[in-house]
């Protein structure tokens, strides 16, 4: 039977971002079938491999398969055969996270949803889940303030006694509408969650720093499995920068979109845009774009419209 529990996640103090913010977290767990959404097979970070940061505690001894470990997070089908999909390792000092990892976006993007699933095939309290998130728009530069999802309240337990649930998806979103807007990088931290009885534990000792809140347990030691994680939103629209190179305006732009139309106004109020002629041709490095254009005696002004 389909179970929501509506939690209100909290946000770190760190970033101007988190004074806006108005994180809501929602979870269904049991068999997959019970969960409110499956795997995404073409979310913002499908295929991808992350960044793995300093501080980050590897895997479990049991996991040596290499799918099951990075790309398992980002490969839309959830676990493998072998049962020790995304099997994190276990110890992580007190208030630390066992993984510790980093997405570069392709193209900025304004990201509406992040839904994280963790199971385990032994029904136990592997299949919680802990984790941070935050986000950055300049390159990783600079970040939001962290956002703290923890699964279900301390003391909830799944052994076989109770509850027995094979898997738990969480969904972050924000009131707003929108996590955050152009995104480039994100960043995940992800903790323990138990005590190998099948007790959801946070991973602090004493008071939990988001929460603000001492659950009276001690912290966590054993690491969930993390099947997928998925990150829905849209590409940002793309930013038109340009610079001199030689008797030419070099126009560059990320898109996914190969293809493009350059126009060109010699004023923006109002504007008359028309067709550059001839357009230009657009060199591609992956998803950079760039295209170079005669500087005139005249000034212009340009834009770019995408094309499938």
């Amino acid at each position: 039977m389909k179970r929501y529990l509506p939690l209100l996640a909290l946000v770190g103090a760190l970033g101007v971002s988190s004074l806006r913010a108005q994180p809501v977290v929602t979870v269904t767990q049991g068999e997959e079938w019970n969960l409110a959404a499956s795997y995404e097979a073409g979310d913002l970070i499908q295929g991808l491999i992350p960044e793995v940061l300093p501080g980050d505690m590897g895997w479990h001894p049991a996991n040596t398969d290499p799918l099951d470990q990075l790309p398992a997070f980002t490969d839309g089908i959830g676990i493998r055969h072998t049962g020790l999909t995304g099997l994190l390792n276990d110890f992580p000092p007190a208030g630390q996270p066992a993984k510790l990892i980093r997405y570069a976006l392709p193209v900025p993007a304004d990201v509406q949803e992040v839904r994280m699933f963790t199971g385990n095939n032994g029904r136990d309290g592997r299949v919680f889940h802990t984790y941070t998130v935050r986000f950055s728009s300049d390159g990783a530069q600079t970040f939001s303030g962290l956002i703290y999802v923890q699964s279900h309240p301390s003391g909830t337990l799944n052994n076989a006694q109770f509850n027995q649930w094979r898997v738990v998806l969480s969904q972050l979103t924000d009131a707003s509408g929108w996590l955050a807007r152009g995104v480039t990088h994100i960043e995940f931290r992800i903790y323990a969650v138990d005590n190998t009885q099948g007790q959801m534990r946070d991973p602090f000792n004493g008071v939990n720093p988001f929460t603000g809140l001492n659950d009276g347990l001690t912290a966590a030691f054993v690491s969930p499995l993390v099947w997928e994680i998925d990150v829905l939103g849209q590409d940002s629209p793309p930013r038109l920068s340009a610079r001199r190179s030689g008797d030419n305006l070099e126009l560059t732009w990320r898109a996914r979109a190969p293809s493009a139309v350059i126009q060109t106004s010699p004023r923006v109020n109002p504007p008359e845009w028309t067709d550059l002629n001839p357009q230009p041709v657009i060199e591609s490095d992956g998803f950079s774009r760039r295209v170079n254009v005669p500087i005139g005696n005249e000034p212009a002004f340009f834009r770019i419209l995408l094309t499938p």
